[in-house]
C-alpha cells in the first residue's frame, strides 16, 4: 500500500513537471511572438512615416511646380515680356503664314485681325 502511495506521487510529481515544462515553452513561444510581431510592426511604421514625408515631400513640390506653370501662364506677365523682347501687335494690314509640318504642299495665309479663321489659299 505504502508502495502504491510512492508510485503514485512520483507519477503526480512527473505529470506536474511535465505540464509546468509544458507551460513554460507555450509561455517562452508566446513572448518570442508577441516580440516577433512588435518588431515587424514596428518596422512597418517606419515605412509607413518615411511614405508619408514622402508623399507630403512630393505633394509640396506638385504645388509649387504648378504655382510656377501659372505664373509663366499669366496673359499679363506673358505681354510684358514680350514687350521687353521688342514684340509688337500685329496691324491688320500684316499677314500671317501657317506652314505645318505634316502639310508639306499646304501653306495658308491669314489676315491678323482674322478672327473667323478664314483662310486665304495661295
Amino acid at each position: 500500500m505504502n508502495k502504491r502511495r510512492v508510485t503514485r506521487r512520483a507519477r503526480e510529481q512527473k505529470l506536474s513537471r511535465m505540464l509546468m515544462i509544458a507551460f513554460a515553452l507555450v509561455l517562452f513561444i508566446g513572448v518570442f511572438s508577441q516580440i516577433a510581431m512588435m518588431a515587424r510592426l514596428s518596422a512597418q511604421n517606419k515605412r509607413f512615416v518615411e511614405t508619408e514625408k514622402e508623399i507630403k515631400a512630393l505633394s509640396a513640390s506638385a504645388d509649387n511646380l504648378h504655382l510656377s506653370l501659372n505664373q509663366y501662364h499669366n496673359l499679363d506677365r506673358i505681354a510684358v515680356r514680350a514687350q521687353q523682347l521688342g514684340m509688337e501687335q500685329p496691324t491688320e494690314t500684316q499677314l500671317r503664314v501657317v506652314n505645318l509640318p505634316a502639310l508639306i504642299d499646304s501653306t495658308s495665309t491669314q489676315s491678323a485681325d482674322n478672327t473667323g479663321a478664314e483662310e486665304m489659299m495661295d
